[in-house]
């Protein structure tokens, strides 16, 4: 399967998506408050129920992910506090593993009483997904990526989507971002030599992900011929009489 970039929606497009056809999902939903209908002269409750719009939504996400997500996948979707509930819930029946990774930003940022500085991020294991061996903590620490040089108001550090990419799929496994934004994930996909299906409803982020792609496809393809050619030099100044020839093709 080749790579793929989408424009539309993303429930629509994982519709039209086969079963057991992504190996590794990593999103990031726009995981906006509950509706805020408090604002009358009559005070009115805050209740569970105010989740009920999002529910809906995510409930038919959720659906298509888990199902188009072979029985060996991840998911990784960043959410935060007033989300990961909701978001917990729809995953639990379908996997054997749902819990929280903590995204240790270092810097706190604005808000009062405690500063915001951390995000955090669902992993969830279909059932047949493999134990992987490692000493790894469930606090990740990197940096945000600075507000001037975003291309998204959520844009998420390149260095920390390789990180959940590396460490779950192997090299041409195919990975969904149904909420792709400006292209992130393609770009830690790209670098990683992973294939990836980026669905993004908005054209202009839509665009900016197909510009990003060409930049970085050409970046990396630049790399391994770099690399190609420092092994054909160190190749040819050994004893060969007959040193291999580099082929671009």
């Amino acid at each position: 399967m080749e790579s793929k970039i989408i424009q539309g929606d993303c429930i629509d497009e994982m519709q039209q998506m086969e079963e057991n056809s992504v190996d590794l999902i990593v999103t990031d939903p726009p995981y906006f408050l509950p509706a805020n209908h408090y604002q009358t002269r009559k005070q009115f409750s805050r209740n569970f129920g105010d989740l009920g719009i999002l529910e809906h939504f995510f409930k038919d996400v959720f659906k298509e992910m888990v199902r188009v997500l072979k029985s060996t996948g991840r998911i990784y979707i960043f959410c935060d506090g007033q989300s990961y509930p909701l978001f917990y819930y729809h995953l639990y029946p379908y996997c054997k593993s749902v819990r929280p990774l903590i995204w240790d930003k270092k810097t706190s940022i604005n808000g009062y009483s405690w500063r915001h500085q951390h995000e955090i991020i669902i992993f969830a294991e279909m059932p047949e997904a493999k134990p992987i061996p490692s000493g790894d903590g469930d606090i990740l620490r990197y940096s945000a990526v600075k507000v001037n040089d975003r291309k998204h108001p959520a844009e998420k550090p390149v260095e920390l989507l390789r990180r959940f990419i590396e460490k779950s799929t192997e090299e041409n496994d195919i990975v969904l971002d149904c909420f792709a934004g400006c292209g992130s994930v393609m770009e830690a996909c790209i670098q990683c030599n992973r294939k990836y299906i980026m669905i993004e409803k908005e054209l202009s982020y839509f665009k900016l992900i197909e510009e990003r792609a060409k930049t970085q496809t050409q970046i990396a393809t630049q790399s391994v011929l770099s690399e190609r050619i420092i092994a054909i030099k160190r190749e040819s100044s050994g004893d060969s009489p007959n040193p291999p020839t580099a082929d671009f093709s």
